[in-house]
């Protein structure tokens, strides 16, 4: 499980920005950002998803250099 957790975090973190993007080129009155949390600023959430991404693909990357360091 360890060898595949990195690979399954940047998967999340990709399918984030690609699934982000997309709504962001919809004109839309609320755009739901993580929950319930909405907003109809389409910047905010552009910036809010785009760090959430960011996270899962940094915490990827790092997990999966990990991995390669203790072989």
């Amino acid at each position: 499980m360890k060898k595949v957790l990195p690979f399954i975090y940047l998967f999340i973190g990709i399918f984030i920005l690609i699934n982000t993007f997309s709504i962001f080129f919809q004109k839309r009155e609320v755009y739901r950002l993580l929950f319930s949390f909405t907003t109809e600023n389409q910047y905010v959430f552009l910036l809010f998803r785009v760090l959430f991404a960011s996270w899962f693909i940094v915490d990827g990357v790092k997990r999966l250099k990990r991995n390669t360091v203790e072989k």
